[in-house]
């Protein structure tokens, strides 16, 4: 399902294969048609230091060693405005850094031990296919149904995040609480996140509606 916006009106055009189509273009391209490489990786890098920031915005639920943070909104943001390809690329730059050892984790945390042995590993790997996968949605006509995108986002994450830890070995969850401990509390919270990424994906769409029927 995909929808064109025609001044004064908005159609819902049915298209076949909709998810193997050309992807249209990132929110970033429709609001500036002039847009250069140059420009989205500038853009890429403004959302890599986003992140990083919104990661130091973190909280520990009593006996949980994996935070509630803020970069979840980040990390939507990136593929809701750059779209699959650069919000992919200002994503794996977040990640590599950190792996690295620069310090754009939580609390200031990086290096290989925390991304390859530490509990938050799997959703770290989450972030990067959270990405690609709202900015895949996006430009494949979800971008005016930006909070089912987001939703589908956020959900994604707990994905590798639950497979990390439980088939690796941390000592956490306790067996039988990998739901209760390592994705339910989170739930409200990401919801909250995803909604506010819609709303700013989606007044950035109404920005570019608004353009195209003046």
């Amino acid at each position: 399902m995909q929808m064109v916006t025609k001044p004064g009106s908005r159609v819902i055009a049915s298209k076949p294969w909709v998810w193997l189509s050309k992807p249209g273009p990132s929110l970033l391209e429709a609001l500036v048609p002039t847009v250069t490489w140059v420009h989205k990786l500038v853009v890429s890098l403004a959302l890599v230091g986003l992140i990083t920031g919104l990661a130091r915005a973190s909280f520990y639920l009593p006996d949980n060693p994996v935070p509630i943070t803020l970069q979840g909104f980040g990390v939507l943001i990136a593929g809701g405005v750059l779209g699959w390809r650069w919000g992919l690329v200002s994503i794996l730059i977040y990640y590599f850094l950190g792996m690295s050892g620069v310090p754009v984790f939580k609390d200031g945390s990086g290096g290989w031990a925390y991304t390859s042995a530490g509990v938050t590993g799997g959703y770290l790997i989450g972030f990067i296919v959270s990405t690609w996968l709202v900015g895949y949605l996006s430009q494949r006509g979800w971008n005016r149904r930006s909070l089912w995108t987001m939703v589908f986002g956020m959900l994604v994450v707990y994905v590798p995040g639950l497979l990390w830890l439980q088939f690796g070995d941390y000592g956490w969850p306790a067996e039988g609480e990998l739901f209760s401990s390592g994705m339910y509390p989170y739930i409200p919270g990401d919801l909250v996140k995803a909604m506010l990424a819609a709303t700013v994906v989606g007044l950035g769409w109404r920005a570019v509606d608004k353009r195209n029927s003046g």
